[in-house]
């Protein structure tokens, strides 16, 4: 395939939003402050975003999800992020890492992103949540569509997809 721009080809530009995806869903791990996520910080602001969710019944199941599993959650929601940059960056299974990157980024999308709570100072930043979702949810359905993992990857390279 030719170069684009006379640079990368198709399937090289692809592997660069991959892992430049990647390298996000790793930032997003790397920038939490690890102890105060997983000893509360966490549950509870799920919990007063759950307590102000302009769709009472969403919030409602929201923190009849969160909150009883308050000591292992934190440690999940860090496992999938980390799985996900992982996966996407090195290519390694990456038709999963992307629907799962999907997966989380609707739910964060679901959760602070689509409209404001009913108290704005509860998520302040919820336009720039919904923006950031919302690219994210893209950039991952152009990687799952188009096969990203052609090139640069752990699965071109074993064979896998």
């Amino acid at each position: 395939m030719e170069p684009v721009l006379g640079f990368l080809t198709v399937e090289q530009w692809l592997a660069f939003l991959r892992i430049a995806v990647g390298l996000w869903w790793l930032e997003s791990v790397r920038h939490k402050p690890l102890r105060k996520f997983v000893s509360g910080q966490m549950v509870n602001w799920v919990s007063s975003l759950a307590d102000n969710h302009p769709v009472p019944a969403y919030g409602a199941l929201i923190k009849r999800t969160i909150v009883p599993a308050a000591t292992w959650f934190p440690y999940l929601n860090l496992a999938g992020e980390l799985a996900v940059g992982i996966g996407l960056v090195f290519g390694i299974f990456t038709p999963l890492a992307a629907l799962v990157a999907i997966f989380l980024n609707l739910n964060y999308l679901a959760l602070a992103g689509v409209r404001p709570t009913l108290d704005i100072n509860v998520n302040r930043c919820y336009q720039c949540e919904q923006g950031q979702n919302l690219m994210m949810i893209a950039s991952e359905v152009v990687i799952f569509a188009t096969g990203a993992w052609a090139v640069w990857s752990l699965d071109n390279l074993l064979g896998l997809f």
